[in-house]
């Protein structure tokens, strides 16, 4: 009777440990305070009917992160980092960045970006051409507007291109080459629709385009048409329809973000004080 009685409790307590911990559950306990499961998934931002329907291994690694995450952030507190200058700055930045993301979500969140499929075809109509063509440009990247605008000034003046990529372009893959990139296509930067408008409305070889935002570094273009060709095959609407939507979508947030910024101006009465260098 008595070994029964001992292997009923040890069987109690089997089952006890093997419990599903609810969120009320202490997981953790760290210098001497508990941390319930609510707390942790709660800071970790993970709704606890998710939580519940994971893994047992992959509920493990979310603890043991989170575990790792507290020892460093205690550790950081124990030795005062909190009350560097140099964190209190990256701090401060932090902060500014996260409410300019949230006011920026709260602004736009009722902006409409709906396209019609009329708005789609007319583009495509009105763009026609550039879908039975390719082009090939040079381009001098440079650091920012102002710089860009000086070397155009010089290539209006008469100097040579390619002996400007050698002095200001910052992309170094295209410096030896004169500034030649690829053949492109309408659609190929469709992220950049002010680069590919850009490109696509210089209508004859040697014309120039810009300033412009660089799509491949922190910078500005200055481009130049190299070359023009026919495609064999045009682009077809409905191989480019997709693409336009997107487009024409971004169009759209961009000019009600630009509004939204216009009035911000007015409302902070921003006024061009001309120090920018």
């Amino acid at each position: 009777m008595k070994k029964l009685l001992i292997v009923g409790l040890l069987l109690t307590a089997f089952l006890a440990g093997c419990k599903k911990k609810t969120e009320g559950d202490v997981v953790y306990v760290i210098d001497g305070k508990g941390y319930t499961l609510n707390e942790i998934l709660k800071e970790m931002e993970i709704p606890p009917v998710q939580f519940n329907a994971l893994k047992p291994e992959i509920k493990k690694a979310y603890l043991d992160m989170w575990l790792k995450n507290e020892l460093l952030y205690k550790e950081a507190l124990s030795k005062g980092l909190d009350r560097d200058t140099l964190f209190r700055k990256r701090l401060e930045y932090l902060k500014k960045q996260l409410l300019v993301n949230t006011i920026f979500q709260q602004l736009m969140q009722n902006v409409s970006t709906d396209v019609s499929p009329e708005e789609v075809k007319n583009y495509y109509d009105a763009h026609k051409s550039d879908y039975s063509t390719e082009r090939r440009i040079a381009h001098i990247t440079v650091p920012n507007e102002d710089v860009a605008r000086e070397v155009i000034k010089r290539l209006k003046a008469g100097e040579s291109f390619s002996r400007l990529v050698k002095e200001y372009s910052i992309d170094s893959t295209t410096v030896n080459s004169g500034g030649v990139m690829g053949w492109f296509t309408r659609g190929d930067f469709l992220k950049f629709p002010e680069f590919e408008d850009t490109i696509f409305n210089l209508k004859k070889i040697g014309d120039i385009g810009g300033p412009v935002q660089s799509p491949y570094a922190m910078g500005y273009d200055v481009v130049k048409l190299v070359g023009k060709r026919r495609l064999r095959r045009p682009r077809s609407f409905d191989e480019v329809k997709s693409d336009i939507e997107s487009l024409l979508r971004y169009q759209k947030q961009q000019a009600a973000f630009d509004s939204i910024i216009n009035g911000l101006k007015e409302k902070f009465n921003v006024e061009e004080a001309g120090g920018n260098g």
